[in-house]
């Protein structure tokens, strides 16, 4: 993330009413941040300014993506969704901008969420009952959503914001021949399934346990809808399942350790779920299919810092070429 010019934030705080002077870094801003949040006084409370830099070359793609995706955002915000999601500004916008140097600055507002980022050693029943129970919510709404095969560009009436296209820029960037070999192969697989709108369309496409904020009163709060992606719902839960396999059970860079964590949360997770979306519990018999997916995707995200680390590299690399079954099958009645 690059410095935002100061005349670029003076001005964008100034379109939702905020002395410049008054705002305070929130979060982001790292190098490998998409953005930078600061919060600033609102009334009797404090809200959040998100600001974003598009480069102008390519921003007429980048800003239909950034546009669909902040729309949905609003939409499942507005329709009970526990998420921060964008408020219109003073003017009515969702987002307001500016063009400095060879970059567009993108801000929107959103109210100060209660709760924090949870450990992820911890284990607390009422938070994965919840965690599902949102994500069966964002998936019940996305069901009414007008896009759910693709967003679709008024201009060319070519679809974007599709689960191929993700799956083609990780293959793209991908140097690793055998693990290429390996996507192409999950691909193949993918292809083959069902497009049914009970089971997907636009999906939040990274609600891991860091992208959540948690308060035992408030419940759960989802963040960061930035890739957010039309995809199967099934998807949504294997990525769910991301921090347990990570920190917990095993199972996604090496070998599975603890699979009792792993169904322990499932069932939590699935029964907070369930209690807003009832997905065919033949999805749940293809979690491992997703997993699969969001182990390589995972891999090739973070491939660079994997060379420094062989041991680790090596043991994901293993987990690619010959996956384990981790789920399994495990209809739930």
């Amino acid at each position: 993330m690059i410095p935002v010019p100061r005349p670029v934030l003076e001005a964008l705080a100034l379109r939702y009413r905020a002395a410049p002077d008054t705002l305070a870094h929130f979060g982001g801003g790292r190098p490998e941040s998409d953005g930078i949040v600061y919060a600033y006084p609102s009334g009797e409370g404090r809200r959040m300014l998100k600001v974003i830099a598009i480069p102008l070359e390519g921003a007429s793609r980048a800003m239909r993506c950034f546009d669909e995706r902040l729309r949905f955002t609003h939409y499942l915000g507005t329709h009970g969704a526990r998420i921060a999601h964008p408020l219109p500004s003073p003017a009515g916008n969702l987002y307001e901008t500016s063009e400095h140097g060879a970059h567009r600055w993108v801000a929107y507002a959103m109210d100060v969420a209660p709760g924090t980022v949870v450990r992820p050693d911890a284990w607390i029943p009422a938070l994965f009952r919840d965690w599902g129970r949102t994500i069966g919510l964002l998936h019940r709404l996305a069901r009414a959503y007008p896009s759910w095969h693709g967003a679709v560009d008024p201009e060319t009436g070519e679809e974007y914001l599709t689960w191929r296209e993700e799956w083609q820029g990780f293959y793209s960037g991908c140097p690793d021949g055998a693990v290429r070999t390996a996507w192409a192969a999950i691909r193949k697989r993918l292809e083959a399934l069902p497009v049914e709108r009970d089971a997907f369309g636009m999906t939040h496409n990274d609600p891991h346990l860091f992208n959540l904020l948690y308060d035992a009163r408030a419940g759960v709060t989802l963040l960061d809808f930035d890739v957010a992606n039309h995809h199967w719902f099934i998807n949504d839960i294997a990525i769910a399942t991301q921090t347990i396999l990570f920190a917990q059970s095993g199972g996604l860079d090496r070998p599975l350790e603890r699979p009792e964590k792993l169904r322990g949360f499932l069932a939590l997770f699935m029964e907070g779920y369930r209690r807003e979306h009832d997905l065919d519990s033949a999805w749940l018999d293809r979690l491992d299919l997703f997993i699969a997916y969001r182990r390589i995707l995972l891999y090739i995200a973070m491939y660079d810092d994997l060379r420094r680390r062989h041991e680790v590299r090596e043991a994901w690399r293993g987990m690619i070429l010959s996956p384990p079954e981790v789920a399994g099958r495990w209809a739930m009645a």
